[in-house]
């Protein structure tokens, strides 16, 4: 497979992350699944995720869950343990941790007075390679 080819796997993946987390499909989450759907090893498909991404394939998945969750701790009422559950979290405080990692604040704290943060965007893989930025990565934005 030529890198156009693997930039486009990356692409499809990230797509699929995303309407996995929405859906609540954590079964299709998984390294293996998503291995094993595109025909990889896990550990093929992690080093190319990687290489492709700039991100490790559990962190990219980590942080994008945390970007749902981020949304509906300022925009619901829901209980921060339901939405931890709801984005894979192991319990509301997993969840309260790796939110506070991630963005500096405690989700109680930015649900009260939100302000911005740097915020995981979704990856689009061929933005730096296409437009010759250099390395291919993700694409962060404040906001």
């Amino acid at each position: 497979m030529n890198l156009y080819e693997w930039h486009r796997q990356v692409q499809k993946i990230a797509d699929s992350i995303d309407s996995c987390i929405l859906s609540r499909d954590d079964d299709s989450l998984t390294l293996g699944a998503i291995a094993q759907e595109n025909g990889y090893s896990e550990y093929h498909m992690s080093r190319k995720f990687k290489e492709l991404s700039g991100i490790f394939f559990r962190e990219y998945l980590r942080t994008r869950r945390l970007a749902f969750a981020l949304i509906d701790v300022r925009d619901t009422n829901k209980r921060f343990l339901d939405i931890a559950v709801d984005y894979g979290f192991s319990s509301q405080e997993a969840f309260s941790r790796s939110f506070k990692a991630a963005y500096g604040i405690q989700p109680s704290d930015y649900r009260t007075m939100p302000r911005p943060v740097v915020l995981q965007t979704k990856l689009i893989a061929f933005d730096r390679y296409l437009f010759g930025l250099g390395e291919v990565g993700i694409v962060k934005s404040s906001g």
